[in-house]
């Protein structure tokens, strides 16, 4: 009675959980196709029709740094200069880590699906655990540089760095593109770790299908 009363807890908390992936993964699908359409507009959008609109509007402008907000000045608002291909290539290269992310949702909900019926220790389990984990591989070996490329970009639209240069206690800014999510690897290894368990138990599971 207690065994089925685990079981059944179980299934529910693992059918709870496909639903909310399952949310998840038809969120990002529709942010993906509301920033395609966003790309799609601004390649036609000219770069005057945009600029033109921004030096008529009021606009204030603010920067968010680890939960700090910075509100800048006027002057910073007046210097907006927008630039079409640098921010169609930030918005492309987001499209790229949210298609990430959604490949990892769409593999856990698959996954969560087999132990929902009581399918754990297979093959095809393993394998949806070692994509996941090369995907927070790949996220954290690029993450950085993409996040710096976000400050890049933003400052070279607001013209920060020629402010910022002119003023008498900074001498320049440096970008280091090359950086390591290490929390993030360390959690890769750890689902790759998951995943070869596994398949030594789908593999021992096979090996008494076969001799039952």
């Amino acid at each position: 009675m207690e065994h089925n009363i685990e079981s059944k807890e179980f299934q529910f908390l693992t059918k709870g959980l496909r639903t909310i992936f399952s949310i998840i993964m038809i969120f990002f699908i529709i942010v993906l196709f509301v920033m395609g359409a966003l790309v799609i507009g601004m390649a036609f959008l000219s770069e005057n029709t945009v600029n033109n609109f921004l030096n008529n509007a009021s606009i204030s402008t603010a920067l968010t740094i680890e939960g700090i907000e910075i509100q800048l000045t006027n002057i910073v608002a007046n210097n907006i200069i927008y630039e079409k291909m640098p921010m169609i290539s930030l918005i492309a290269l987001a499209m790229i880590y949210i298609g990430i992310l959604l490949f990892i949702v769409w593999q856990i909900r698959n996954l969560l699906g087999n132990l929902s019926i009581g399918v754990i220790f297979t093959m095809a389990n393993s394998k949806r655990i070692e994509r996941v984990a090369y995907s927070v591989v790949v996220l954290s070996l690029t993450i950085g540089a993409f996040r710096t490329y976000i400050a890049y970009i933003v400052i070279q639209q607001l013209q920060l760095n020629t402010l910022i240069a002119g003023t008498e206690w900074i001498t320049g800014i440096q970008y280091h593109f090359s950086s390591i999510n290490w929390t993030l690897l360390f959690c890769g290894l750890v689902i790759w770790a998951i995943a070869r368990v596994f398949r030594y138990g789908g593999f021992l599971q096979e090996e008494y299908d076969a001799t039952a």
